[in-house]
């Protein structure tokens, strides 16, 4: 029978050999692996209760303990002993007094106390820390006035104890054996959902219950149905059993239970199998159906592997061609016809860029080391990580003094339309580099920063030592001149004196950065700037302008709104006719430097080397005017030319670039991207919205997200420090968005994403 069908055909009939082989050994490995992942699956599971188990019972016993020892300290108060030993008629106001403020003391340093009776009973007084005075016939618990004159045990013991309608865990001090008699106790209560949720670590929304049996049976704290505990209780533990298995109520449970060796409290772990059976289940099943797609894909290249032999490398030279794209340098070489050469080109290159993805994964903490070093300038207080950072991984502090140092480009205008916006950072970067080793030539230990505009930042170690002032300037003067030799870019350099830890390093930052401005505003003096040249600077902001008005001529030119800005100018330069030829002069100064901050993208207004001495040209406030208004429409012609494709996404590329330097800035704004890349609010919301079909405010609170997810799974930082640290004004803000993005809190993200890693 076989011989009539077995096919005539060489490659079928192997074919179906070899699918039989397949096949079966598709199959068996499929059963073995399922199997061993069940076997793994329950060990692992065992594993994880064993080890909650011990945390629970280390964390008990230690709290416990502790709170033991905490209401020895109430009752060994000498203000709380001095009036629990009062003998009838000696009642004292001052004594109470003393105890009750020792109570509240005691109240505020340990938050699982719930209340505490101070009870004398032969003055027949109770005092509570709710500031009340009870007789013993008054007292609304009569109750734990019962189980302390009728206690028994001979050592402090916990009791579960319940106060209008509400259970507590109760310790009296002292515990008073049957031979013994006290006048004076104190009774502490502890609030058990506090207990629960700090102690056992659990919440009434975990699947797995954990719960606390007394040693009479009764249900003392935990997160389990008390009507499940009860049905457990009755059960008969498997003798010298740690774990075994139980069903109630149509559900298997997984149990583990242990014993508190001081109060002789069972402690009771119980897992519902079903969960884990449905992820065991579902794993199983995506096993299966893995193996079904590979046994087909394998039948599948058998048929191929014996119709055609080389078809199979045919598919992996076009999916190599595939994933490289159209425009690599492979598919454009002659050799991309071969597929054999096409195959070796195609791996170089992948491999190649393995290695630079390698590369830059290794410099991701030089990355995370800029950042921080940003936000510690940006920000007026950095938060913890960022103090902790910079004091243990840079050697910035150690000397206890540091100075910083800016170093900004002149002409960034020119210098952005000869360089696109990658090769201006390569620049920066170079620029970086150069002060670094010259810094460090001079013996100074140094850490550069690039803000991603027109300046670098250094911070520098600063021992104080005779003549160390001027060596940092000799120190910033050559690295302008290796900038100038190497770089060819002529840059403005300005130092400031000695700052400690406690500096407003914002303020000198700016102020740093303009005084690197001073030269363009003034008389064209070629040094390195310091805090003693900030007179001439604000002598020459001392005339009054209409700065609303400036601000509606520059939002004119952004919005290319020529007549507009017509208007909002004549009425700028209507104001200066009155004013003296000097005030005159202090105004128009201030305006050029005004605009040439705000269009700093642009090369119109950066040829001049001094606004004073080129101002000498003009004989006429006219002339002046004149002058300005054409270089303004010009910046508006400027921005109209480079409205294209290639300029959007040059802008779109900057925008994303400023988002991250400034994530950590609460204040981070659309206005603040916007005058970075020197165009109106609205076009640079649109030119975002083009390039990548989202709101500009939605890209930046994605981003602090994304941050704030990778900052819960990479390191052990407080909700609190990662809130600042992402740019959130509010935890509560911080919580809101973050649940809302992901549809969890921040602490249930981390415990979810570390039990994912941990299993």
């Amino acid at each position: 029978m076989w011989s009539r069908i077995k096919p005539k055909k060489m490659y079928l009939t192997i074919f179906l050999y070899s699918c039989a082989a397949v096949s079966l050994l598709t199959l068996m490995f499929t059963w073995f692996l399922s199997g061993q992942f069940v076997r793994t699956a329950l060990e692992e599971m065992d594993k994880s209760h064993e080890a909650k188990m011990k945390q629970v019972m280390k964390s008990s016993e230690f709290t416990l303990q502790q709170l033991r020892q905490f209401a020895l300290r109430i009752y060994s108060d000498e203000s709380i002993k001095l009036w629990l030993s009062m003998e009838k008629g000696a009642e004292a106001p001052l004594a109470l007094s003393k105890a009750a403020t020792s109570v509240r003391e005691f109240m505020s340093s340990e938050p699982f106390i719930h209340a505490i009776y101070l009870i004398n009973f032969d003055l027949d007084r109770i005092y509570t820390s709710d500031s009340s005075i009870y007789s013993t016939q008054d007292f609304y618990d009569p109750a734990l006035l019962d189980y302390i004159q009728h206690q028994t045990t001979p050592y402090l013991q916990y009791v579960n104890h319940e106060v209008e309608g509400e259970t507590y865990l109760a310790l009296v001090v002292p515990s008073a054996g049957p031979r013994q008699s006290y006048q004076g106790y104190a009774a502490i209560l502890f609030s058990k959902p506090l207990l629960k949720e700090y102690m056992l670590q659990v919440s009434d929304e975990d699947q797995n219950k954990l719960y606390i049996e007394g040693k009479n049976g009764e249900y003392i704290l935990g997160n389990a149905d008390p009507a499940l505990a009860q049905e457990l209780s009755a059960v008969q533990v498997p003798e010298g059993a740690a774990g075994w298995k139980w069903e109630s109520g149509g559900e298997t449970w997984s149990i583990r239970s242990e014993q508190l060796p001081i109060e002789g409290w069972k402690v009771y772990h119980l897992s519902p199998l079903s969960l884990w059976q449905a992820k065991v289940a579902k794993i199983r099943l995506e096993i299966i159906g893995s193996s079904v797609l590979l046994l087909a894909a394998l039948l599948l290249f058998l048929y191929w592997q014996s119709y055609r032999s080389l078809k199979p490398l045919s598919d992996l030279a076009a999916h190599v061609k595939s994933r490289l794209g159209q425009g690599d340098p492979v598919n454009q070489s002659p050799l991309a016809g071969n597929e054999m050469a096409l195959l070796h080109s195609g791996f170089q290159s992948l491999v190649e860029r393995i290695e630079q993805l390698d590369l830059s994964m290794k410099s991701s903490q030089a990355l995370v080391k800029d950042d921080f070093l940003r936000q510690w300038i940006l920000s007026p207080r950095p938060s913890k990580p960022v103090r902790e950072f910079i004091e243990s991984r840079t050697p910035l502090l150690r000397a206890g003094w540091f100075r910083m140092a800016v170093i900004r480009l002149e002409s960034y205008g020119r210098f952005t339309e000869q360089y696109d916006f990658a090769s201006r950072k390569l620049l920066r970067f170079s620029m970086g580099n150069i002060l670094s080793e010259v810094l460090a030539n001079q013996g100074y230990a140094a850490e550069t920063v690039d803000f991603g505009s027109d300046h670098i930042v250094a911070i520098l170690a600063s021992p104080a030592s005779e003549g160390e002032w001027e060596q940092v300037i000799a120190a910033a003067e050559e690295a302008r001149v290796q900038i100038r030799q190497w770089l060819k870019l002529e840059v403005q350099a300005a130092v400031s004196p000695r700052l400690d830890a406690e500096e407003n390093l914002p303020q000198t930052y700016h102020q740093l950065y303009e005084l690197t401005l001073l030269r363009f505003i003034h008389s064209g003096e070629d040094k390195v700037y310091t805090r003693e040249d900030l007179e001439r600077y604000e002598r020459g902001r001392g005339s009054e302008l209409d700065e609303a008005l400036l601000k509606q001529v520059i939002h004119s030119v952004q919005l290319r709104n020529e007549k507009a800005l017509e208007g909002y100018w004549d009425q700028l330069t209507h104001q200066m006719r009155e004013l003296s030829y000097e005030e005159c002069r202090l105004q128009l100064t201030h305006i050029i430097y005004t605009i040439m901050k705000s269009f700093k993208h642009h090369s119109v207004l950066h040829g001049m080397k001094s606004i004073h001495s080129f101002l000498d040209q003009f004989a006429t406030l006219g002339e002046v005017q004149s002058w300005m208004y054409r270089e303004m429409l010009k910046i508006m012609d400027s921005h109209r030319r480079k409205s294209g494709s290639n300029r959007k996404e040059e802008v779109a590329a900057e925008m994303i670039d400023y988002v991250r330097n400034h994530l950590h800035d609460p204040m981070l704004s659309v206005d603040d991207i916007a005058a970075h890349v020197s165009m109106s609010v609205n076009y640079a919301r649109q030119i975002f919205k083009d390039q990548f079909g989202s709101s500009l405010s939605d890209f930046i609170a994605g981003q602090r997200i994304d941050y704030a997810a990778k900052l819960l799974t990479t390191t052990d930082w407080t909700v609190a420090e990662i809130t600042e640290q992402s740019g959130f004004q509010t935890k509560s803000t911080f919580f809101a968005a973050f649940k809302r993005a992901t549809g969890m809190t921040p602490n249930q993200y981390r415990m979810e994403k570390s039990a994912g890693a941990s299993s």
